[in-house]
């Protein structure tokens, strides 16, 4: 896990179901007792917040998993200005 800028972080998640080998990234806040993991599932890409609300959602590549995305970035990071990165290539 490397300690990233959140606008890079977000800019990284917001891009990352163009990614063909990108398995798995996950972002978490300094403390870590809070989550994003976005997750390459057997059809399309799967959401799973962890924190302040505790979901996990099936994504559409489209405009309405990224608004999604956005939702559970602003939801669970609304104050953070460095986030930790992971991510796993398959």
């Amino acid at each position: 896990m490397k300690l990233v800028p959140a606008k890079q972080a977000q800019a990284k998640l917001l891009n990352a179901m163009a990614d063909k080998r990108l398995r798995v990234l996950t972002l978490a806040t300094f403390k870590k007792d809070r989550s994003v993991t976005l997750r390459r599932a057997t059809e399309g890409w799967e959401l799973e917040e962890q924190g302040f609300a505790n979901a996990t959602m099936p994504l559409d590549a489209g405009p309405a998993g990224k608004r999604l995305i956005k939702e559970a970035f602003k939801r669970e990071f609304p104050r953070s200005n460095k986030l930790y990165l992971s991510e796993t290539m398959g």
